[in-house]
């Protein structure tokens, strides 16, 4: 499992609005969004890499805005060779885009 989690000086619900280009980014099938928790679920295809990832990501109040937590998983096999992690930084850099912000360093 990989997580990347990066901060945003946005509220929260301009990050969530923000999840469909992240899941679009990664190339995300069957969304779930959830916005009573404040989350969405999607799987990757087949890649040279592995047999794909589920990827979910958290969007959450911080003290300068909001904060975005992506976690991978490998859906079978034991190492994802880095994928988890551009698959997180992926997501989290088009939500930026599309919500406008860059992230908070």
């Amino acid at each position: 499992m990989t997580t990347v989690q990066q901060s945003f000086p946005v509220p929260p619900q301009v990050l969530w609005n923000a999840l469909p280009a992240g899941v679009t980014a990664i190339g995300g099938q069957g969304p779930f969004y959830d916005a009573q928790r404040g989350y969405v679920t999607c799987r990757t295809g087949m890649t040279f890499f592995s047999w794909g990832q589920v990827v979910t990501a958290m969007v959450s109040p911080a003290a300068q805005g909001s904060t975005i937590t992506v976690q991978t998983a490998l859906k079978f096999g034991v190492f994802d060779w880095g994928e988890g992690k551009r698959l997180g930084t992926r997501f989290a850099t088009a939500v930026a885009y599309a919500a406008g912000t860059a992230a908070l360093t």
